[in-house]
């Protein structure tokens, strides 16, 4: 070391050594004192030093940062009404902008929407496509879409029908989900439909049936009744 009876001293025991490192790590002492004649006489031993202060500086403010940011996220997290308020703007935000594109979509300006008008649309407009492709909607499926809008089912979809269900689904992945949950419904809402149907057309056979049978019925007593008399003469 030469001249320098620190650094002797510094690295004279383990335990020496130690407390030095952590001196010059740490509290960031004596390095033009020890660590700069100890990298001149040993070069190696700068990976030691430089290696050993990146890991202490940057290890300690990554955890700092972590803890801090972890604590305003479940600040934020707890925050119901901060998050209600987000979620508000957000949604008149998404609404005020699903508006304008419900008018680029209705091009005869008739305030409604038909189906060719949504297939056309989804090529024209470009908004349009794009949040399509969010939603994870392609060409095939724009049909059972206009009929999953149409709730009234008037053959046309309305401005209230088309926004309130885009903007629903704006945040949600599950178009799958919900077009067999559609799906599933409109066959249940079908099933129902031709029960009622086979049930009517079974009471009007069951009331035929019973007609045709009074009918037998009364021939034959009508014949017998004449037989009878027959006999009689």
């Amino acid at each position: 070391f030469g001249e320098c009876e620190a650094c002797r001293d510094s690295f004279a025991s383990v335990g020496q050594a130690i407390l030095t490192l952590f001196k010059t790590i740490v509290a960031g002492d004596s390095w033009g004192l020890i660590a700069i004649p100890m990298v001149q006489a040993y070069p190696a031993s700068s990976i030691i030093f430089i290696g050993s202060h990146l890991t202490v500086v940057y290890g300690v403010l990554n955890l700092v940062v972590a803890v801090v940011v972890d604590t305003f996220a479940e600040q934020r997290e707890k925050d119901a009404t901060m998050m209600a308020k987000e979620l508000e703007d957000e949604q008149e935000d998404d609404e005020a902008f699903l508006k304008g594109l419900f008018k680029k979509i209705d091009q005869d300006g008739s305030g409604d929407v038909t189906l060719d008008e949504l297939n056309e649309g989804a090529k024209r407009v470009n908004a349009f496509r794009d949040r399509l492709r969010v939603m994870d909607i392609d060409e095939d499926d724009l049909e059972q879409l206009f009929y999953m809008l149409d709730d009234d089912h008037s053959g046309t979809i309305d401005p209230t029908e088309f926004i309130s269900a885009i903007s629903r689904w704006r945040t949600e992945s599950k178009t799958a989900a919900r077009f067999i949950k559609y799906n599933v419904a409109r066959s249940m809402v079908q099933n129902r439909e031709i029960k009622e149907l086979l049930s009517q057309f079974v009471k009007k056979f069951d009331g035929a049936s019973d007609g045709v049978r009074s009918y037998h019925l009364s021939q034959e007593h009508g014949v017998s009744s004449r037989g009878l008399g027959n006999g009689n003469l």
